[in-house]
């Protein structure tokens, strides 16, 4: 993960981390900043009715551990048709510069590479928030598998988290073995 603290993310980034009850631990970690279009998605008064995630969203959007920031008025320069979550997150991304852009979406990914946007998918999330010594190994675990039910992920997206989880693991309590 680039080492950035500001972290703009989409509805789907937001949605799965809550699924794995690691969101309110990435926003204690890192800057969280999403657009009006995605607060919108993720925990409008309808959905918080709904939906306990969408409840703790907007608990953690009312608490300032999420920031809803404009990205502006200026006309798309994207050359691709994303979801307006996805589209005003990546155009906020760009805007704020030294920004990563959290995002599941396979069209708002190939934008972040066009434009040359850092981003991080949730899988690599679940990786770094161990690395970080922030969840437990069994956690980290267990959230992957969760993502590879709810999620829609590739199964070679899962096998690498649960690779650089291993190694990561492995690298903490193996450190000093023979070589």
């Amino acid at each position: 993960m680039p080492q950035l603290s500001r972290i703009v993310a989409d509805s789907s980034a937001l949605i799965l981390l809550a699924k794995c009850n690691l969101l309110e631990i990435f926003c204690d970690l890192f800057e969280i900043i999403v657009p009006k279009a995605v607060s919108i998605e993720v925990a409008s008064d309808n959905l918080v009715k709904i939906y306990p995630n969408a409840l703790l969203i907007s608990e953690l959007i009312s608490k300032g551990a999420i920031i809803v920031q404009s990205p502006g008025n200026e006309r798309s320069p994207l050359p691709i048709s994303l979801h307006k979550g996805e589209k005003e997150a990546l155009l906020l991304a760009i805007k704020l510069g030294k920004t990563l852009f959290a995002t599941d979406d396979g069209k708002a990914i190939k934008a972040a590479r066009f434009f040359n946007v850092p981003f991080i998918v949730t899988p690599k999330i679940v990786v770094e928030l161990f690395r970080l010594q922030k969840i437990s190994f069994k956690t980290a675990r267990e959230s992957l598998e969760k993502l590879a039910k709810i999620g829609r992920y590739s199964p070679e997206i899962i096998a690498d988290a649960l690779i650089s989880l291993m190694e990561k693991e492995n690298g903490k309590t193996n450190n000093h073995k023979d070589t």
